[in-house]
Protein backbone atom coordinates (compact mmCIF):
# COMPACT_ATOMS: atom_id res chain seq x y z
CA UNK A 1 0.00 0.00 0.00
CA UNK A 2 1.36 3.38 -1.05
CA UNK A 3 2.11 5.73 1.87
CA UNK A 4 3.67 8.58 -0.07
CA UNK A 5 2.82 10.04 -3.46
CA UNK A 6 5.59 11.41 -5.68
CA UNK A 7 5.30 14.67 -7.58
CA UNK A 8 5.64 12.62 -10.77
CA UNK A 9 2.35 10.88 -10.03
CA UNK A 10 -0.68 11.75 -12.17
CA UNK A 11 -2.50 12.18 -8.85
CA UNK A 12 -0.11 14.97 -7.79
CA UNK A 13 0.24 16.61 -11.20
CA UNK A 14 -3.29 16.39 -12.53
CA UNK A 15 -5.58 15.08 -9.78
CA UNK A 16 -6.11 11.86 -11.75
CA UNK A 17 -7.38 9.02 -9.59
CA UNK A 18 -10.52 7.46 -8.16
CA UNK A 19 -11.77 6.79 -4.65
CA UNK A 20 -14.59 5.06 -2.81
CA UNK A 21 -15.82 5.84 0.71
CA UNK A 22 -17.18 2.75 2.44
CA UNK A 23 -18.97 2.55 5.78
CA UNK A 24 -17.60 -0.07 8.16
CA UNK A 25 -20.10 -1.67 10.53
CA UNK A 26 -18.13 -4.75 11.61
CA UNK A 27 -17.73 -5.40 7.88
CA UNK A 28 -17.53 -3.09 4.84
CA UNK A 29 -21.09 -2.32 3.73
CA UNK A 30 -21.96 -2.82 0.04
CA UNK A 31 -18.31 -3.60 -0.72
CA UNK A 32 -19.02 -5.39 -4.00
CA UNK A 33 -21.14 -2.47 -5.25
CA UNK A 34 -18.37 0.01 -4.38
CA UNK A 35 -15.76 -2.11 -6.16
CA UNK A 36 -17.96 -2.50 -9.23
CA UNK A 37 -18.48 1.26 -9.46
CA UNK A 38 -14.76 1.95 -9.12
CA UNK A 39 -13.77 -0.53 -11.82
CA UNK A 40 -16.55 0.62 -14.14
CA UNK A 41 -15.02 4.11 -13.78
CA UNK A 42 -11.49 2.81 -14.38
CA UNK A 43 -12.69 1.34 -17.68
CA UNK A 44 -14.82 4.31 -18.70
CA UNK A 45 -12.10 6.89 -17.99
CA UNK A 46 -9.19 4.69 -19.14
CA UNK A 47 -7.23 5.26 -15.91
CA UNK A 48 -3.96 3.38 -15.47
CA UNK A 49 -4.47 1.17 -12.38
CA UNK A 50 -2.10 -1.72 -11.64
CA UNK A 51 -4.35 -3.81 -9.39
CA UNK A 52 -7.46 -5.87 -10.09
CA UNK A 53 -10.75 -5.89 -8.24
CA UNK A 54 -10.11 -9.15 -6.34
CA UNK A 55 -6.76 -7.91 -5.00
CA UNK A 56 -8.12 -4.58 -3.73
CA UNK A 57 -11.17 -6.25 -2.19
CA UNK A 58 -8.86 -8.64 -0.30
CA UNK A 59 -6.68 -5.76 0.88
CA UNK A 60 -9.69 -3.90 2.28
CA UNK A 61 -10.98 -6.92 4.17
CA UNK A 62 -7.54 -7.65 5.63
CA UNK A 63 -7.08 -3.99 6.62
CA UNK A 64 -10.44 -3.94 8.43
CA UNK A 65 -9.72 -7.25 10.17
CA UNK A 66 -6.12 -6.52 11.24
CA UNK A 67 -6.91 -3.02 12.50
CA UNK A 68 -10.26 -4.04 14.02
CA UNK A 69 -12.07 -1.22 12.24
CA UNK A 70 -15.70 -0.59 13.21
CA UNK A 71 -18.11 2.33 12.80
CA UNK A 72 -15.64 4.22 10.62
CA UNK A 73 -15.47 5.57 7.10
CA UNK A 74 -12.90 3.71 5.01
CA UNK A 75 -11.47 5.37 1.92
CA UNK A 76 -9.84 3.43 -0.91
CA UNK A 77 -7.89 5.63 -3.33
CA UNK A 78 -6.38 4.26 -6.55
CA UNK A 79 -4.03 6.06 -8.93
CA UNK A 80 -1.14 5.39 -11.32
CA UNK A 81 1.50 4.76 -8.60
CA UNK A 82 -0.60 2.42 -6.46
CA UNK A 83 -3.38 2.59 -3.90
CA UNK A 84 -4.05 3.77 -0.37
CA UNK A 85 -6.48 2.73 2.37
CA UNK A 86 -7.32 5.11 5.20
CA UNK A 87 -10.08 5.59 7.77
CA UNK A 88 -11.75 8.50 9.49
CA UNK A 89 -14.59 9.16 11.89
CA UNK A 90 -18.13 9.40 10.55
CA UNK A 91 -19.32 13.01 11.00
CA UNK A 92 -23.08 12.42 11.32
CA UNK A 93 -24.50 12.22 14.86
CA UNK A 94 -27.93 11.74 16.46
CA UNK A 95 -28.51 15.48 16.71
CA UNK A 96 -27.93 15.96 12.97
CA UNK A 97 -30.47 13.25 12.09
CA UNK A 98 -33.07 14.73 14.46
CA UNK A 99 -32.53 18.29 13.25
CA UNK A 100 -32.06 17.55 9.54
CA UNK A 101 -29.90 19.46 7.07
CA UNK A 102 -30.28 22.91 5.54
CA UNK A 103 -28.96 23.44 2.00
CA UNK A 104 -28.01 26.45 -0.04
CA UNK A 105 -27.34 26.60 -3.78
CA UNK A 106 -23.73 26.13 -4.83
CA UNK A 107 -22.16 29.18 -6.51
CA UNK A 108 -20.72 26.73 -9.07
CA UNK A 109 -23.02 25.86 -11.97
CA UNK A 110 -22.15 22.58 -13.62
CA UNK A 111 -21.74 21.84 -17.28
CA UNK A 112 -22.31 18.45 -18.85
CA UNK A 113 -18.96 16.82 -17.97
CA UNK A 114 -18.54 13.05 -17.92
CA UNK A 115 -16.29 13.43 -14.86
CA UNK A 116 -19.22 14.26 -12.58
CA UNK A 117 -20.57 10.74 -13.12
CA UNK A 118 -17.45 9.22 -11.55
CA UNK A 119 -15.92 9.47 -8.07
CA UNK A 120 -12.64 11.05 -9.10
CA UNK A 121 -9.98 12.60 -6.87
CA UNK A 122 -10.49 15.86 -8.77
CA UNK A 123 -12.89 16.96 -6.02
CA UNK A 124 -12.33 20.64 -5.36
CA UNK A 125 -15.71 21.78 -6.74
CA UNK A 126 -17.35 19.59 -4.09
CA UNK A 127 -15.09 20.77 -1.26
CA UNK A 128 -15.56 24.42 -2.23
CA UNK A 129 -19.35 23.98 -2.31
CA UNK A 130 -19.37 22.33 1.14
CA UNK A 131 -17.17 25.07 2.64
CA UNK A 132 -19.24 27.81 1.02
CA UNK A 133 -22.39 26.31 2.55
CA UNK A 134 -20.84 26.00 6.02
CA UNK A 135 -19.51 29.59 5.88
CA UNK A 136 -23.06 30.77 5.18
CA UNK A 137 -24.55 28.68 8.04
CA UNK A 138 -25.89 25.85 5.88
CA UNK A 139 -24.99 22.18 6.21
CA UNK A 140 -24.27 21.53 2.53
CA UNK A 141 -24.66 22.95 -0.96
CA UNK A 142 -26.82 21.84 -3.86
CA UNK A 143 -25.44 21.82 -7.41
CA UNK A 144 -27.59 22.94 -10.34
CA UNK A 145 -26.65 23.09 -14.01
CA UNK A 146 -26.81 26.05 -16.39
CA UNK A 147 -30.52 25.33 -17.05
CA UNK A 148 -31.21 25.34 -13.28
CA UNK A 149 -31.88 21.62 -13.16
CA UNK A 150 -31.19 20.24 -9.68
CA UNK A 151 -28.30 17.76 -9.67
CA UNK A 152 -26.91 16.63 -6.30
CA UNK A 153 -25.27 17.88 -3.12
CA UNK A 154 -21.52 18.09 -2.60
CA UNK A 155 -21.35 14.56 -1.21
CA UNK A 156 -24.83 13.06 -1.59
CA UNK A 157 -27.77 12.40 -3.88
CA UNK A 158 -31.05 14.21 -3.28
CA UNK A 159 -34.69 13.06 -3.30
CA UNK A 160 -38.06 14.81 -3.02
CA UNK A 161 -41.46 13.50 -1.94
CA UNK A 162 -44.88 14.69 -3.11
CA UNK A 163 -47.90 12.84 -1.70
CA UNK A 164 -46.59 9.22 -1.67
CA UNK A 165 -44.25 9.47 -4.66
CA UNK A 166 -40.47 9.89 -4.53
CA UNK A 167 -38.64 11.97 -7.14
CA UNK A 168 -34.92 12.21 -7.82
CA UNK A 169 -32.80 13.96 -10.49
CA UNK A 170 -32.46 12.05 -13.74
CA UNK A 171 -29.52 9.63 -13.70
CA UNK A 172 -28.51 10.83 -17.18
CA UNK A 173 -27.61 14.26 -15.76
CA UNK A 174 -23.97 14.94 -14.73
CA UNK A 175 -24.28 13.42 -11.25
CA UNK A 176 -22.69 10.58 -9.33
CA UNK A 177 -25.35 7.91 -8.89
CA UNK A 178 -24.55 6.66 -5.41
CA UNK A 179 -24.58 3.19 -3.89
CA UNK A 180 -27.26 4.23 -1.40
CA UNK A 181 -29.34 5.72 -4.22
CA UNK A 182 -29.46 2.28 -5.83
CA UNK A 183 -30.57 0.75 -2.52
CA UNK A 184 -33.33 3.36 -2.19
CA UNK A 185 -34.66 2.43 -5.65
CA UNK A 186 -34.69 -1.25 -4.62
CA UNK A 187 -36.43 -0.47 -1.32
CA UNK A 188 -39.08 1.67 -3.00
CA UNK A 189 -39.78 -1.05 -5.54
CA UNK A 190 -40.08 -3.66 -2.77
CA UNK A 191 -42.47 -1.41 -0.81
CA UNK A 192 -44.51 -0.50 -3.91
CA UNK A 193 -43.54 3.14 -3.49
CA UNK A 194 -43.42 4.90 -6.84
CA UNK A 195 -40.00 6.46 -7.46
CA UNK A 196 -39.47 8.65 -10.51
CA UNK A 197 -36.16 9.56 -12.13
CA UNK A 198 -36.83 12.97 -13.67
CA UNK A 199 -35.70 16.53 -14.33
CA UNK A 200 -36.40 18.85 -11.40
CA UNK A 201 -35.92 22.58 -11.81
CA UNK A 202 -34.95 24.98 -9.07
CA UNK A 203 -38.23 26.88 -9.37
CA UNK A 204 -40.16 23.65 -8.66
CA UNK A 205 -38.85 23.19 -5.11
CA UNK A 206 -42.05 24.49 -3.54
CA UNK A 207 -44.03 21.78 -5.36
CA UNK A 208 -42.66 19.12 -2.99
CA UNK A 209 -43.63 18.28 0.58
CA UNK A 210 -40.41 16.72 1.80
CA UNK A 211 -36.77 16.24 0.83
CA UNK A 212 -33.89 14.01 1.87
CA UNK A 213 -30.34 13.12 0.91
CA UNK A 214 -28.43 9.86 0.75
CA UNK A 215 -24.87 8.57 0.69
CA UNK A 216 -23.02 5.54 2.00
CA UNK A 217 -22.08 7.16 5.32
CA UNK A 218 -25.21 9.12 6.22
CA UNK A 219 -27.52 6.49 4.65
CA UNK A 220 -30.49 8.90 4.51
CA UNK A 221 -31.17 12.23 6.22
CA UNK A 222 -34.08 14.64 5.94
CA UNK A 223 -33.68 18.12 4.45
CA UNK A 224 -35.63 20.81 6.28
CA UNK A 225 -34.77 23.76 4.06
CA UNK A 226 -33.21 24.69 0.70
CA UNK A 227 -32.37 28.40 0.66
CA UNK A 228 -35.69 29.96 1.80
CA UNK A 229 -37.92 26.99 0.85
CA UNK A 230 -38.97 25.06 3.96
CA UNK A 231 -40.07 21.41 3.86
CA UNK A 232 -42.14 19.27 6.24
CA UNK A 233 -40.15 17.96 9.21
CA UNK A 234 -41.57 14.43 8.96
CA UNK A 235 -43.03 12.20 6.28
CA UNK A 236 -44.61 8.75 6.34
CA UNK A 237 -43.06 7.59 3.06
CA UNK A 238 -39.61 8.67 4.23
CA UNK A 239 -40.08 6.77 7.50
CA UNK A 240 -40.95 3.58 5.61
CA UNK A 241 -37.74 3.84 3.57
CA UNK A 242 -35.73 4.67 6.68
CA UNK A 243 -36.94 1.56 8.50
CA UNK A 244 -35.76 -0.66 5.64
CA UNK A 245 -32.32 0.98 5.45
CA UNK A 246 -31.65 0.77 9.18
Amino acid sequence: MKKNVSFNSELSKFGIGLFETIKIEDTPLDLDLHMKRMFDSIEALNINIKYDKAFLRKEILEYVNINKINNKALRLTVFDEGYNISTRDIPYDKEAYEKGYKLNISPIKRGNSILHKHKTTNYYENIYTKRYANFNNFDDGLFVNCEDHILECSMSNIFFIKDNTVYTPNEKLPILNGIMKKRIFDICNNLNIEIIDTNIKLNQLEDYDFAFISNSLVKIMKITQIEDVVFDSSNETFNKILCCIN
